[in-house]
C-alpha cells in the first residue's frame, strides 16, 4: 500500500468512502471484502509516513463493542452517537489511521440514517459485517 504524497492520506480511503453506502444498502460483495482486507492491513501496518501509526485492537474495539451491542438491539440514536465517539477516539489517536476508519464508518452511519426507518436494522447488519471484516483483517495482519 502506498500513500498519496499530495495530501498525506491513504490512497484507497476514497474508495471506501465512495463505496460504503453501496455496501450498506446492497450488501457486502467481493469488493467490500477486498477493501476491508486492505483497510485492516493499513490499520495494523500503515506506511511509515502516515501520522498516527498502527491502531491497537483496543482502539478499534471502542467502536466494535457499540456495533455488537446495536446488532442485538438496533437504535438509530445510539448509532448516531457512535460518530462523536469515533471522532473523539480519532482525535485522541492523533493520526491518519484512526481518522480513515472514522471517515469510512461515519459515511456508513450517515447512509443508514438516511434510509426509511424499517430498513435501518437490516442495513445496519451490513455495516456491522463490514466492520467485523476490517477487525478480522487487522488482527490477521498483526494488529495488537
Amino acid at each position: 500500500m502506498s500513500h498519496n504524497g499530495r495530501n498525506n492520506s491513504w490512497h484507497e480511503k476514497s474508495t471506501g468512502i465512495n463505496n460504503i453506502s453501496k455496501w450498506v444498502t446492497e450488501g457486502i460483495d467481493e469488493d467490500a471484502i477486498k477493501f476491508s482486507e486492505n483497510l485492516g492491513r493499513f490499520l495494523a501496518k500503515p506506511p511509515r509516513d502516515i501520522r498516527g501509526g498502527a491502531l491497537s485492537t483496543s482502539q478499534i474495539r471502542i467502536a466494535y463493542g457499540e456495533i455488537t451491542r446495536l446488532k442485538m438491539k438496533f437504535n438509530l440514536s445510539e448509532l448516531l452517537m457512535l460518530k462523536p465517539k469515533l471522532a473523539y477516539a480519532a482525535a485522541r489517536a492523533g493520526g491518519e489511521t484512526y481518522n480513515t476508519l472514522y471517515e469510512i464508518i461515519s459515511q456508513g452511519i450517515q447512509t443508514i440514517a438516511g434510509l426509511p426507518k424499517e430498513e435501518q436494522p437490516a442495513k445496519f447488519k451490513n455495516l456491522a459485517a463490514f466492520f467485523e471484516a476490517v477487525l478480522a483483517y487487522h488482527k490477521a495482519n498483526g494488529g495488537k
